[in-house]
């Protein structure tokens, strides 16, 4: 476990080495919980795709999360999971909505505050429905 572990973060340190410039809302930081509580971490690598990665004490994995729809106060997006849940690969899909409830209401100081729910899929380890949610700050 600690070996795949140690390749993801050193493959996603790569990863955002390798790009060039970046504007200051490509980079987000929160929680999100639908297997576990975990610290998640968004990058945006185009206007339409995000690199989120998920990090808890049992729970480690990469999602690579589409936008379908953008408006200026929600983003529509379907999304696509691989990780590791108790040293099990863990694969999931799904989609989901992202609402700005602040920058609807007008309040500067919190606009760049991001709530999400998704409803998806897990294949494995176990096939189910899962379903999600979090908030991310975007800096």
């Amino acid at each position: 476990m600690r070996k795949t572990f140690l390749v993801l973060i050193l493959s996603l340190l790569l990863l955002f080495l390798m790009v060039g410039s970046a504007a200051a809302a490509d980079f987000a930081l929160g929680v999100y919980d639908s297997r576990n509580l975990c610290l998640s971490g968004k990058y945006s690598l185009s206007p339409d795709l995000d690199a989120q990665l998920l990090l808890s004490g049992d729970f480690v994995g990469l999602r690579g999360v589409y936008k379908l729809a953008k408006e200026a106060n929600f983003n529509f997006f379907g999304f696509g999971e691989f990780g590791f849940d108790d040293n099990k690969l863990a694969v999931g899909t799904g989609v989901g909505v992202e609402f700005f409830i602040f920058k609807a209401l007008n309040v500067k100081e919190l606009s760049r505050l991001g709530f999400s729910l998704d409803f998806g899929l897990d294949v494995l380890p176990d096939t189910g429905f899962a379903i999600g949610g979090g908030f991310h700050y975007y800096f």
